[in-house]
């Protein structure tokens, strides 16, 4: 084998070092700050969009914390909306009944004016009836006309009495 032998190894190890050397140059001064300035700008790209990640996850709490407060709010005034409009209805038919109440009394107190002039009006029928009554039994009973006056006397004086 050719490359074993010793008078290779010189220009092998020669070719080597130069080989190696320009590798690493190149390696160095090229490859490497692209690559270095690549992984920069991910970091960079990273660290920015987790700081905008953060503002959003920020603002998206603030936004929940506002929403929350105008909802406890609105469940307050709809409860205070509720108890108003409660004891204005409440007032309403207080109000209502009352009137209700005096236009029943009313209409009692009518009525039992209307009852009252009945029943006088009946009492004043049946005194006249019963007298007649009274005048028609005495002439099927005796045979004898009483006059009105007399018959209307004596069922004033049995009503009295």
């Amino acid at each position: 084998m050719p490359q074993l032998e010793t008078w290779h190894f010189l220009p092998q190890i020669f070719w080597l070092a130069v080989c190696f050397i320009t590798l690493y140059l190149v390696m160095a001064f090229v490859a490497l700050p692209k690559i270095g300035s690549v992984l920069a700008q991910r970091k960079e790209k990273v660290e920015s969009d987790l700081d905008a990640a953060e503002k959003a996850k920020m603002a998206a709490d603030a936004a929940l914390e506002a929403y929350e407060a105008s909802l406890v709010g609105a469940r307050e005034t709809a409860h205070m909306t509720i108890g108003e409009a409660a004891q204005s209805n409440a007032k309403a038919t207080e109000a209502r009944n009352h009137e209700l109440d005096a236009e029943v009394g009313a209409q009692i107190e009518e009525a039992s004016k209307a009852i009252n002039a009945a029943k006088s009006q009946a009492m004043e029928n049946l005194a006249s009836m019963a007298a007649e009554a009274a005048r028609e039994a005495t002439v099927k009973l005796i045979g004898v006309d009483v006059a009105e006056a007399d018959a209307a006397n004596a069922v004033a004086s049995v009503k009295e009495g």
